[in-house]
């Protein structure tokens, strides 16, 4: 069994926003591993488990009363589909930046010696052949990237006007179970799983030749862990493998792992509007905390998320 955070020298339990999410949850099993710790901040979906606080927080706007001496807040609550930004512009902002406001404004007012560890997104990078580092320069390029680097903003300056304590992670893609259909590697799954019972031929794909560097949700979950507790106050970390790989490469081996033989059939209308050519990251600075390195090879981590949806569909 892993090892529970240890959340006492944080001075008191984490709340988790966005803990109906896909990593939110992961993240909440991890962490909830005994009696009484943690609090979290949920929607209906989520079904809080044996001592474990069930709150209902609905960013943005203020929590309800009674959360006590939180230690950390893990800020993973937001619109995180970059199609979906792109489909709602407004609504990204007021989730992405303003609910990070609503959190930081709650911190000011009643835990300023609480760790916010801010969930951000290696979108906020300004497209690069290179492998970005923490110093790379910021140029997001659609409204998912933008909103996230302006929530990294806010907190950095909250951090320099009232003395908070911030951690930011700029996670890379990540993929594994409970994670909708509306991201890339599910979608294939999905769409794969269906053309094996339905004795289809093909499978319907969009651009396969943007490079991505993706991280298993639980070497994802891992790494939160590791910032939670010993991450530097004021700094960035990426959360990454350090190495891509082409969308082709990844359907490849999903083909691969198949029960038939299925055929690549492009789809126009699967191809984004806005899209990266390539996002490979530097996972140097979080590394060097503990030694976090992956532990879910991309080809094992693929099969466990194609039986997971052969379970599903």
């Amino acid at each position: 069994m892993a090892e529970r955070s240890d959340s006492s020298r944080l001075g008191g339990p984490v709340l988790v926003t966005g803990a109906a999410g896909f990593v939110g949850g992961h993240l909440m099993r991890k962490l909830s591993l005994g009696e009484g710790d943690y609090a979290t901040d949920i929607d209906d979906r989520f079904q809080a488990p044996p001592g474990v606080t069930r709150l209902a927080w609905r960013l943005p706007g203020d929590p309800p009363p009674g959360l006590g001496e939180v230690g950390c807040v893990v800020h993973l609550a937001a619109v995180s589909s970059v199609r979906r930004s792109l489909e709602g512009m407004r609504s990204t902002w007021e989730t992405n930046l303003m609910g990070t406001l609503a959190v930081l404004d709650y911190m000011v007012r009643k835990i300023p010696e609480a760790r916010l560890l801010l969930v951000s997104s290696s979108e906020v990078y300004r497209p690069s052949e290179d492998v970005l580092t923490e110093e790379s320069p910021l140029g997001p390029v659609n409204p998912y990237g933008a909103t996230k680097a302006a929530a990294e903003r806010a907190a950095f300056q909250y951090a320099s006007v009232h003395g908070l304590d911030v951690v930011v992670a700029r996670s890379f893609p990540h993929f594994g179970p409970g994670q909708s259909s509306d991201f890339a590697l599910p979608a294939f799954c999905r769409r794969i799983v269906r053309a094996e019972r339905n004795g289809e031929d093909g499978v319907r794909v969009g651009n396969l030749e943007a490079v991505r560097d993706y991280l298993y949700v639980d070497d994802v979950v891992r790494a939160y862990e590791e910032l939670i507790t010993e991450g530097r106050p004021g700094s960035a970390y990426n959360v990454c493998s350090g190495s891509g790989s082409s969308m082709g490469q990844i359907l490849e081996i999903l083909l691969d792992l198949a029960e038939a033989d299925l055929e690549i059939e492009k789809d126009p209308d699967l191809f984004r509007p806005v899209d990266v050519r390539c996002q490979v990251g530097d996972p140097s600075r979080l590394r060097s905390l503990s030694g976090w390195s992956p532990g879910v090879s991309l080809r094992g981590g693929l099969g466990m998320l194609l039986d997971y949806w052969r379970e599903r569909e």
